[in-house]
Parts: C-alpha cells; structure tokens; sequence
C-alpha cells in the first residue's frame, strides 16, 4: 500500500534534533552579535544596557541603536531569503533554483545603479524604494514572458525568462555604471552588508518581509500540493495558475525586501531549503518554517563572523556566504539526496 505523496514520511527524532540545535545556535547568536564587533563588551556591560537601555552612554549607543537593528535584520533577511528561496524550488519544482531566478538582485541593482545616475546622491529611503521597484519590474516582466495565452503557465518558461532578464538587466546595469563612473558608489551594496541599517530603514522593511513570511506560512500547504505535479495539483481541485502567482507575489515581496534592505545575497535561498529538506521532506507546513528559523540563525553568524574577522573593517558578507556555501552546495550532490 502507497502513502499518499501529501503525508511523506519525515524524520521526527532528526526534525527535533534539528530544532534544537538550531535554538541553541540562534541564541548564542543573537548573544554575540550584540557583544561583539569592533568594539567588544563584557557580559556585565551587556546586562546593564539590557537593564537600562534608555541609558545615555557609549555602549547603550552601540549595543541598543547599532548592533540591536543590525540583528534583528539579519534574522528578517536570513528567513526571508531562505524561506523565499524553498518556495521557488517548490512552485518551479526546480532543487536549484533560487529567488535570482525571477530577476530580483538584477533588477533591484539596475533600479538603483539608474537612480545613481540621475540623483547623484540618495538617502536610504530612496535606496529601498528604488530597490523595491525594480525588483518588481524585473519580477513583472519575468512573469508576463513565462505566461502563454493559449497554453498558460509553464514552469520551464518562467526558468528561462528569468535567466533572460537577469542576464539582460545585469549587462545594461554594468553598461551604465562604466559609463557614468559609478563603480565605487554601488560595490558596497553588491558585496552585501548591514553596517548600514537602523531603526528608521528596519521600520519601513521589516513590515513588508513579516506580511510575506506569515503569508507564506498561509499558503504552505497549497505550496505542498502544487510542488507534487500540476497534473495531481489539478486532480486535487487546486486552481495552478492562482496558486503560482500567489506564492511568486510573495517570493517577490522576500526577495526584494531583503535585497533592498543589504543587496545582493546568493546561496542562502539554495543551501538552507536543501539541508532542512532531508529531514523534512516536501511538507512544507515543517519545511518553511524550519527554513526560516535555520536561515536567520545563519545569517545572524554571517553577520558576525563579518565583524570579528578584521575588525574594526567589516569583510562582505557575500564573500562569507560564497565560502560556506559553495562547499556545502558541493556536499549536497555529492550526497545523492532525494531533494
């Protein structure tokens, strides 16, 4: 007798395991990353900003109005993109795809690359904004070159008019910053980092990747049904083309916040899935929460490891994720896994 591909099999012992591995990872390090950067505290001077932190000194300044935004970022980004990464995989039913795969990094970088160009200068404000858009732009266009009036949606046509924008948006921006000497203004946002962020920038992002982790969470088991087979999803009495749009509207709104908020970030939406997918399996009601939380445990150590390597400079965190990632990514197919 079969089991129905809606109740596989996870492995509760491991699931467990994991979360609690995870936890303890979390909590050291949120921990560290309030203790230790440039500057490094004790333990006594951390638990008194803790107690006071309206407290007007150097270290509540630091602790309390640098490293406490820059964490709780980190953890929004972490979840966002890994979480957006595991619903890419699910609607394509592609093991390697990843939320660059609508266009996102490519069309937020040349929406502020052009701003640049034109402003000259931008305050923060200006920076998510623009990123924002032209992420949505870049997302738009993807979806309306993979929709075919007469035979729909196609999983494969959204692959390859992602790969086309990315491409296309990537050369024009390139073009652009060579042509008006923008290389020095935009490489901090390319490299990736969250030296910059505050409470002001967290307050207008960090609403926008909440809505689209808890939508996310909604449509988990939806996510579940269509990441079977569009012939099953269809049998189940699943409307395909609703479904996709909905979970893609939300990749997009975790992407482009989370890009907006520190650039462009790769791996994060490849690897974590992957790994929280051998224990898990396709049952994404476990899947995207776990994912979440093991996404914004990696990056809240990214983050620090980014800190404590030279300080008081800060090393990108883009270089940080490439050499974690990559190895891992190496271990996964070597693995042989069921993804």
């Amino acid at each position: 007798m079969t089991t129905s591909p809606l109740r596989q099999k996870t492995k509760p012992n491991h699931l467990w395991l994991v979360f609690f591995i995870t936890l303890i990872l979390f909590l050291f390090g949120w921990y560290a990353s309030l203790r230790f950067g440039a500057v490094s505290y004790s333990n006594q001077t951390l638990l008194e900003v803790a107690k006071h932190p309206l407290t007007n000194s150097s270290a509540q300044d630091v602790i309390f109005d640098l490293r406490l935004p820059r964490s709780l970022a980190a953890i929004l980004v972490g979840a966002s993109m890994a979480q957006a990464g595991a619903i890419i995989q699910g609607v394509t039913r592609n093991p390697i795809a990843d939320p660059g795969l609508l266009g996102i990094n490519a069309g937020a970088g040349l929406a502020l690359i052009l701003a640049y160009a034109i402003f000259g200068s931008l305050h923060y404000t200006s920076i998510l904004l623009a990123c924002l858009m032209g992420s949505l732009l870049a997302a738009l266009l993807v979806f309306g070159l993979s929709y075919h009036r007469q035979r729909g949606y196609s999983q494969l046509r959204l692959i390859l008019a992602g790969a086309m924008v990315s491409t296309l948006f990537s050369a024009i921006g390139q073009a652009i910053t060579l042509y008006f000497d923008l290389s020095t203004t935009i490489i901090g946002w390319q490299a990736g980092g969250l030296a910059q962020t505050n409470w002001k920038m967290l307050a207008i992002i960090a609403p926008i990747l909440i809505i689209g982790l808890l939508l996310a969470q909604v449509l988990s088991h939806q996510l579940t049904i269509l990441s079977l087979n569009e012939t099953v999803a269809k049998a189940l009495g699943q409307r395909t083309l609703l479904t996709t749009i909905s979970l893609l509207a939300v990749v997009l709104i975790l992407s482009s916040g989370a890009v907006a908020l520190v650039g462009t970030i790769s791996f994060v939406g490849l690897i974590i899935p992957h790994f929280v997918r051998l224990f898990v399996g396709k049952n994404y009601k476990l899947l995207l929460p776990l994912t979440a939380f093991l996404g914004a445990t990696f990056m809240l150590w990214v983050d620090v490891i980014a800190r404590v390597i030279h300080p008081p400079a800060e090393t990108p965190i883009s270089a940080i994720i490439s050499l974690v990632g990559l190895p891992c990514f190496l271990w996964l197919i070597r693995k042989g896994k069921s993804l």
